[in-house]
């Protein structure tokens, strides 16, 4: 009988496997790679001694062997020739050295450094090399110009800072019993390390039954495969999970235990939305058995009052559960249901069936610790929280699973980390920290440090203006179109692209980010394939792909800690360089080499080992780095990695549940309001002419039922537009490579537009026919497909439509890019965590074909030919 812990041969070519990690998405999967005797990769499969991803591995891993061996791909430094740039505009590259094509980049950047260092735009996206977006900072540069973090999770990350002081988060799958999926598909088709995912969740859902209820406007995987679909209007998730809230507080389903003993819920808060404090600043509760005011930390308090009224000192204060209390009157599962459209029998169910599930009050023993078992939780993501009021959003999904106890517990909803080496050094950043009055330290900026607040402002994107947000890029077309209006004082000119796909990405105009792109003096990328945006650029660094590079990472593991070994299968294939070996070469051009070191130190922690630090004036390559961060997290050296493929192992207990035990929680957020308030002073005394328009509403330290400005849309467009992926095009760096394209465009889900069935009936159309979705901001056109699966209010747009085909041959034209949909403005984006809105409000307008262009961009597809 074969042994089930080595992988299967599937070649008759004889070779040798090599233990690496995957990086077709940002996350990290254990592989093995099969390389035949004559050098050649012919399988790629998980690595079964893993116990993050078992072994599994999903489409997309698969398809990096196509990745490597793809055509297309930059096979030398390139420079443009053809001074006329567009969309699909051949850039006539001229083949060179790396001298020649490092010294232009040099020289180029050193002018804007000379001139004025905010002139760079830089858009930095290679997730699994975090460090290397720290780059801008050795040339004191904070623009960026991307939407990567923002689009997908901007309300997201900086509220597990606060909640958990992580960057994701995830139901326990280890012992979870009821899962509630809202906009995402974890444990199905997308988000953190899905076929990992997939192959615990379903191994919950065979060993324990586990209930799965998804929530979502369309009949996605994870929907179809669960035991209950909710579908629901886009964009109103919020107002969802407060009707739980409204039942799961009056029907007193709540673990007042958790609330009172491990929250700031029985903290007073004033009329101001502050806590009332004393003269040392320490804050009151309210003790209900002796009816007086006492502080929080008093061994005399006999009973934390949650509900009622009370004066302290003067001044009217209520404990922050009986304000949530009172913003849910507005929220009756009848109320919302005019807002959502889900019953309100369905409402009231489910959360009754979450609080039973929950358990509240049992326990369990794990390694000699007795800990709360919580077999519930609420999970969601980009769909859920991609919306105007995103910072309100996330907190009304972490408040289900507070009220219930489920936070950090065994089956409840726990936080995830970024890079897992940042949660075992970086102080103060993705570590439990005590905060003022016992509550734990909030760490909303995940990313980065704060950036400073200036006028004008020293960042496009104004990210000076968002003291606990994630960069809002796609701010950049808005401030550049409106300079006077937002004191810019200078005029960016140079973009440095790093994997990055800008154009593709951020929300806004096509038009007016191709003026944009028109107007740099010059533009270097740094990457594999061609797309969108590097097209523009006047000179391309090719890159080294997975299978030819060296690295050591672990991005948001769910469930699993440890690093993983990245290494080459094969000697570059062409004349490219790692990343890390491009920065150093640019840095040194520049002068900056020894800052770069200094930052590359800090941000990869290697100044908690002094054998460690990179010495100021070398430059080091991607495997020395990589073998830092070895021996940094377990003491191992390379060859150690290189044998075992990774130090994986289940995330340890005591980081896992609870690792906040005797800090108390933040169930009422006033760091949003202090935010808020020292952001408009700031404003005030700088004269900011903006700061009256400023969206000072949305800093709420409890979420309201208040709707998001894309359902105030003129009345003429009455459907929503949403866009989805499934796990073969998952977080991007998919579509143009021939094994997806094979799957994608094969499948009527991601060919053409889905629509109710019912709807298009009722606006005269039917399957096939070809329509133009408008919003406000802009239109795209499709082809429609009728689906059962759909709800009626939405039109639903798989991302493998919203992409262009340019010099890329394998990339299908879709009739244009979703976000073309999206405003990229204020009104549209939550002041307080710097997300877009990613519904966009449209009508649909049937044609009598497919216009001239897009037809053209489909034949060549079909023929296999770009433009």
């Amino acid at each position: 009988m074969a042994n089930p812990t080595q992988p299967v041969q599937n070649s008759m070519k004889p070779g040798k496997w090599l233990n690496s990690s995957c990086k077709m998405c940002i996350h990290s999967c254990n592989t093995r790679i099969h390389i035949t005797d004559d050098g050649v990769v012919n399988k790629v499969e998980g690595n079964p001694t893993s116990p993050s991803n078992n072994g599994r591995l999903c489409p997309k891993g698969n398809a990096a062997i196509l990745r490597h061996y793809d055509p297309a791909r930059f096979r030398t430094p390139l420079r443009r020739t053809n001074p006329d740039k567009g969309p699909g505009v051949d850039p006539k590259w001229e083949a060179i050295g790396w001298d020649e094509a490092l010294d232009i980049v040099g020289r180029e950047l050193k002018r804007t450094m000379d001139e004025d260092r905010r002139k760079l735009l830089p858009a930095i996206n290679n997730f699994q090399k975090l460090f290397l977006w720290a780059w801008p900072a050795a040339l004191g540069n904070a623009n960026y110009f991307s939407s990567v973090g923002n689009f997908c999770g901007g309300g997201y990350h900086p509220m597990n800072g606060f909640v958990h002081s992580s960057f994701a988060a995830a139901n326990d799958v280890n012992y979870c019993n009821y899962w509630i999926n809202n906009g995402g598909g974890d444990g199905f088709s997308s988000h953190l390390h899905t076929a990992a995912q997939a192959n615990h969740v379903a191994k919950a859902r065979v060993e324990r039954n586990m209930r799965v209820v998804v929530v979502e406007p369309r009949l996605s995987i994870g929907a179809a495969k669960a035991n209950e679909w909710v579908p629901i209007r886009p964009a109103t998730d919020r107002q969802f999970a407060l009707g739980l809230c409204h039942v799961l507080v009056n029907e007193k389903l709540y673990d007042a235990k958790f609330l009172t003993k491990d929250t700031n819920a029985p903290y007073l808060v004033g009329a101001d939305g502050y806590f009332v404090r004393n003269a040392d600043g320490k804050i009151y509760v309210w003790d209900a058995v002796d009816a007086r005011a006492k502080l929080w930390d008093d061994p005399g308090v006999k009973e934390f009052a949650l509900e009622g009224s009370y004066d302290v000192d003067g001044k009217a204060c209520q404990p922050a559960f009986q304000k949530f209390k009172d913003i849910l009157r507005e929220c009756t599962p009848e109320q919302m249901e005019a807002v959502t459209t889900v019953p309100a029998a369905t409402t009231r169910r489910i959360a009754r069936e979450f609080a039973k599930a929950a358990q509240i009050g049992s326990f369990i023993e794990i390694e000699g610790r007795l800990l709360p078992l919580r077999p519930a939780a609420y999970n969601y993501y980009r769909g859920a929280q991609g919306h105007k009021y995103s910072a309100m959003a996330n907190q009304a999904f972490k408040l289900v699973n507070f009220l219930v106890g489920a936070i950090d517990t065994p089956g409840g909803h726990v936080g995830a980390t970024l890079d897992d080496q940042m949660q075992e050094i970086r102080g103060g950043v993705g570590q439990i920290v005590p905060g003022e009055n016992g509550m734990m330290k909030t760490a909303p900026h995940q990313l980065h440090p704060e950036v400073p607040f200036s006028y004008p402002p020293n960042e496009t994107h104004l990210m000076g203006y968002f003291p606990i947000g994630v960069d809002p890029g796609h701010l950049t077309q808005h401030t550049l179109a409106n300079p006077e209006k937002f004191g810019l004082d200078y005029q960016p000119d140079t973009m440095l692209l790093c994997h990055s796909n800008p154009l593709w990405n951020i929300s806004g105009s096509r038009e007016k980010w191709y003026e944009m792109m028109r107007a740099m003096r010059f533009i270097v990328a740094i990457d594999i394939l061609p797309n969108e945006s590097n097209e523009w650029a006047d000179i391309i660094l090719p890159a080294h792909d997975l299978m030819e590079s060296w690295n050591m990472t672990m991005i948001e593991p769910p469930h699993h800690e440890g690093m993983c070994l990245r290494q080459p299968a094969t000697p570059p294939l062409y004349d490219t360089k790692s990343e890390e070996e491009i920065f150093y070469e640019i840095s040194e051009r520049l002068g900056v080499l020894e800052t770069w070191n200094h930052i590359l130190n800090f941000v990869n922690g290697f100044h908690q080992k002094p054998e460690l630090l990179l010495e100021p004036g070398r430059k080091y390559t991607d495997r020395e780095i990589a073998e830092r961060k070895g021996l940094l997290w377990n003491g191992k050296d390379l060859d150690w990695y290189v044998e075992h493929g990774h130090a994986v192992t289940p995330r340890r207990p005591e980081k896992w549940y609870r690792p906040w035990d005797g800090m108390r929680l933040h169930f009422y957020i006033e760091d949003i309001l202090s935010a808020r308030d020292t952001l408009r002073a700031k404003m005030e005394a700088a004269d900011v002419p903006i700061r009256h328009e400023w969206e000072w509403g949305d800093y709420q330290p409890l979420p309201t039922p208040v709707l998001d400005p894309v359902h105030q849309e003129p009345s003429g467009f009455d459907l929503y537009a949403i866009t989805f992926k499934d796990i073969q095009i998952n977080f991007g760096e998919s579509i143009g490579n021939p094994w997806i394209n094979d799957i994608v465009f094969k499948d009527p889900v991601h060919t053409a537009v889905l629509l109710n069935a019912a709807t298009a009936r009722g606006k005269g159309l039917d399957d096939g026919d070809v329509v133009r979705i408008e919003s406000p901001y802009g239109s795209i056109v499709a082809r429609v497909a009728l689906s059962e699966g759909v709800h009626p209010d939405a039109v639903c747009v798989s991302n493998a439509l919203s992409r262009v085909a340019t010099q890329n041959t394998g990339v299908r034209h879709g009739g244009g890019n979703f976000n073309e949909l999206l405003p990229a403005n204020l009104k549209h984006t939550d002041a307080c965590s710097g997300q877009p809105e990613t519904v966009a409000k449209v009508r649909l307008t049937k044609l009598a074909a497919m216009p001239r262009e897009v037809a053209a961009g489909n034949s060549a597809f079909r023929q296999g030919r770009g433009h």
